[in-house]
């Protein structure tokens, strides 16, 4: 091994390094002895290979430098990705995701475009029932918060970990509309003509409630286990907390939500706050996307990481689906303590929640849990909006349990 350290190697004397004067030799220099130092000229010296150069997971916060490389679609993976440049969009390599966000540009509207007229008048002339007004403060109250939840597990979670520009971009997009929803929760309590305070009460309802208090910290523990995780992004431990709370957001989507709505779909079938259920129907719709799209993440993180898709794995997911409709039928317990409202008793409810269950488990490649297999709900699809597919009935091509999954 050679030695460049000061010891062995000499450096000239900085003053005669730059001196201009010719030093005058005083005597001829003599020969010295030069100092074996061990190397045997007759063995043949190890050959060093390069260390292969790991690059670190690409970041937006990564500075730009000059020839940075382009992408190849070879090159760009869901997470992950390494050694490309995030803000170039192209080129796509995921035309699915791309051509959801096209569609959900088409979609876009605003709550101002939904009269409010009839609805007013009945808030204001008592049409609605005891029951039947706690049911719409605590039901706005939570899916309120809710949809805070979504864009900011997206932002301080989600974001560092996904390295294909098209799928960053949709996401950006959801995030849009998560905040045209919120917005559409406050047009409807104004549109009430609610002042300020009166809002404020309805909207921190679900804060004095336990179970909702539950329901939300529920998917909070999700993004705060990923948030602080010292696991390096896109290694194996860093994939399971993720995939983790994916899933408990695919599920806040996918069954959360619609339960929600479909306490107010309830109402406006009995003819009460039809217009807040078509501000329901839009926001259904988009979430339908969102939750597509969340699914469709889940599997391809799955694909292109397979190892991180074990039994132990598959048997988190059915605990935490599990857990999701502990929570919904706590939530339900609160929310109708009279066991349901009329058309929709509270055990069709919780079945309801299983069904939607079972369905997240066969979406993931695993066993479902609750055997529900009728929709106990087919009415609510009268408020679904254009639906290419009926929400609930969405599924993988090819479903198998096992470590072993065949996605689209």
């Amino acid at each position: 091994m050679l030695d460049f350290s000061e010891t062995s190697i000499s450096s000239p004397s900085s003053d005669h390094f730059y001196s201009t004067e010719v030093p005058h030799r005083k005597s001829k220099p003599t020969h010295q002895k030069v100092k074996n130092v061990g190397v045997n000229p007759c063995v043949r010296p190890k050959s060093v290979h390069p260390k292969k150069v790991i690059f670190p997971v690409s970041s937006s916060l990564d500075p730009i430098t000059i020839g940075s490389k382009r992408p190849e679609a070879s090159d760009i993976k869901i997470i992950g990705g390494r050694n490309y440049d995030l803000r170039q969009p192209i080129p796509v390599k995921y035309n699915e995701v791309r051509e959801r966000f096209l569609a959900a540009r088409k979609n876009f509207w605003t709550p101002n475009d939904i009269p409010m007229g009839e609805d007013k008048l009945q808030w204001q002339t008592g049409k609605l029932t005891e029951a039947e007004m706690w049911l719409f403060k605590t039901n706005i109250s939570y899916l309120t918060a809710g949809d805070n939840l979504v864009p900011d597990n997206l932002v301080n979670a989600i974001f560092q970990h996904i390295t294909a520009n098209e799928m960053r971009q949709y996401l950006r997009w959801v995030m849009s509309e998560e905040a045209n929803h919120i917005e559409s929760y406050l047009f409807i309590l104004e549109s009430f003509g609610l002042d300020e305070k009166g809002q404020g009460q309805i909207f921190t309802l679900y804060q004095e409630m336990p179970a909702l208090v539950e329901k939300v910290n529920w998917n909070l523990t999700f993004s705060n286990h990923l948030v602080k995780s010292d696991a390096p992004v896109g290694s194996p431990e860093a994939i399971r907390p993720l995939l983790e709370d994916l899933i408990s957001y695919y599920i806040f989507e996918y069954l959360f939500f619609p339960l929600g709505f479909s306490q107010i779909f309830a109402l406006a079938r009995k003819g009460k706050l039809r217009n807040t259920a078509q501000q329901y129907s839009y926001i259904w719709r988009d979430e339908a996307q969102h939750s597509a799209n969340g699914a469709w993440l889940i599997r391809q993180i799955i694909k292109e990481n397979p190892k991180c898709w074990d039994t132990t794995m598959q048997k988190r997911v059915q605990a935490i689906v599990n857990e999701a409709v502990r929570l919904e039928t706590l939530h339900a317990q609160v929310v109708m303590p009279d066991g349901g409202i009329l058309g929709m008793p509270i055990n069709t409810y919780i079945d309801f929640a299983k069904f939607i269950g079972d369905n997240i488990c066969k979406n993931l490649g695993v066993e479902p849990i609750f055997g529900i297999k009728t929709h106990p709900m087919p009415w609510i699809s009268e408020y679904e909006l254009n639906q290419e597919v009926n929400f609930f009935e969405g599924r993988v091509r090819e479903y198998q349990t096992g470590s072993q999954l065949n996605w689209d």
